[in-house]
């Protein structure tokens, strides 16, 4: 009998090494446990039928039914010192999205009725979309929008230079973000004080400034504005200051952020030459301004939930995620992503997000008006991680987490 059980975990094991899902995983969360063997039972007693991916991953044995020989397995998994699947692998975001087939392993009766009775009565939506496990499981456009419409994506820009940022570090153009900018700039008596960092965090110290964009020679202008408060010690919503990053790329890559991201960002993640506005210099909006279609936008939380891989290929460091994504300057942004208590976020004017719940595998992504309201994005948000995001936390993996949107700034 011994000798049977170890041929047994044996099998197992080799099934598991070529399966190419998650053998034993009929509920599709990433782990096997009591809750899929419970599932398999009730298959084999017909009382509620697997199917899709679920049943090709409770199909152990590959006889194209399952029975008390895949029971008996997935039990043996279940006993396993480590039975946590390593989750989907890195999809090409370079590709065009693919779409679940089969959503029936969580309860997308409900995530239909929330987009498509609740969140399209919102009166300033355009589009959702949400990924689970790099396949797309909801998508709707309202008001006149559609999956082809490019639009401006607002502060959701930041999140995408603070990715270029990185990428300038990872290439060893820049040794780290702790340097100052003088030495990317000219020297003088504020950017030996300034570091890449605080740039990043928005705590260089210097005041807004809404006309940046018009502003001729705007490099010199900004860095020899005077401070509001001491370089670092204060956090301060700032698009003029951020616009700086642009201007570092720029200077030590040689070319502006478009041209930096077509070559190294870009065309990794599927988007095509888009149109992004230029200051008076010539370098491209560090702070706005980037226009995409809503596919297209949320490639950089896929991007970022895949720990920086499109596939086999690493585009930016996982340590830059991991830094990007964590608290910095406080406990509600890191460089240039928001941190409400789950996941991450870009969020960009009137309701432009991009959602990211690594724990779950999801990317949920929307299209807002911009003349929308604060009421409308906070209520929108609420739809998002009050009703859709727990849909997918299918092992209470969040521990009932809470959000907090109280420091988030709609610009």
């Amino acid at each position: 009998m011994r000798i049977f059980c170890y041929l047994l975990l044996l099998f197992i094991i080799v099934i598991n090494l070529g399966y190419p899902q998650c053998a034993g995983d009929v509920n599709l969360d990433n782990t096997v446990d009591g809750a899929d063997v419970f599932i398999i039972v009730n298959h084999i007693f017909d009382t509620d039928p697997i199917e899709g991916d679920g049943f090709n991953n409770g199909d152990i044995n590959g006889t194209t039914t399952i029975d008390i020989y895949d029971l008996v397995a997935i039990v043996n998994i279940t006993l396993l010192p480590e039975d946590d699947c390593a989750g989907f692998l890195p999809i090409d975001l370079s590709l065009d999205w693919q779409i679940q087939e089969d959503p029936s392993y969580f309860d997308f009766e409900v995530l239909d009725e929330i987009v498509n009775e609740e969140i399209a009565q919102l009166q300033y939506i355009r589009g959702i979309i949400v990924i689970h496990q790099g396949k797309i499981v909801s998508e709707q456009y309202f008001n006149n929008s559609s999956m082809d419409q490019v639009f401006n994506i607002w502060s959701v820009t930041k999140s995408y230079i603070s990715t270029l940022i990185g990428q300038v570090i990872d290439e060893g153009l820049i040794p780290n973000q702790f340097v100052t900018l003088d030495s990317i700039f000219v020297q003088n008596s504020n950017t030996t004080q300034v570091t890449l960092e605080n740039l990043l965090t928005m705590t260089s110290g210097w005041p807004e400034n809404w006309s940046y964009m018009y502003i001729q020679n705007t490099l010199s202008f900004l860095l020899n504005t005077d401070f509001i408060w001491p370089s670092g010690s204060t956090w301060f919503y700032n698009n003029a200051a951020n616009h700086l990053n642009s201007h570092v790329i720029n200077e030590i890559a040689g070319m502006p952020p478009k041209a930096y991201a077509m070559e190294n960002l870009f065309p990794q993640l599927g988007i095509n030459d888009p149109y992004w506005n230029e200051d008076q210099d010539g370098v491209n909006n560090g702070s706005y301004d980037l226009y995409l279609t809503l596919r297209g936008m949320v490639k950089l939380g896929q991007l970022y939930l895949q720990d920086g891989y499109s596939l086999n290929d690493q585009i930016i460091s996982s340590e830059w995620i991991t830094t990007a994504t964590s608290n910095q300057a406080n406990d509600w942004y890191g460089y240039l992503w928001w941190l409400p208590g789950i996941g991450y976020l870009a969020l960009g004017l009137g309701g432009q997000y991009i959602v990211v719940v690594p724990e779950l595998d999801l990317v949920i992504g929307t299209h807002s008006a911009t003349e929308s309201s604060g009421w409308y994005t906070d209520q929108l948000l609420g739809f998002i991680y009050n009703q859709i995001v727990p849909l997918f936390d299918l092992d209470q993996s969040l521990n009932n987490r809470g959000v907090n949107f109280e420091n988030i700034i709609y610009d």
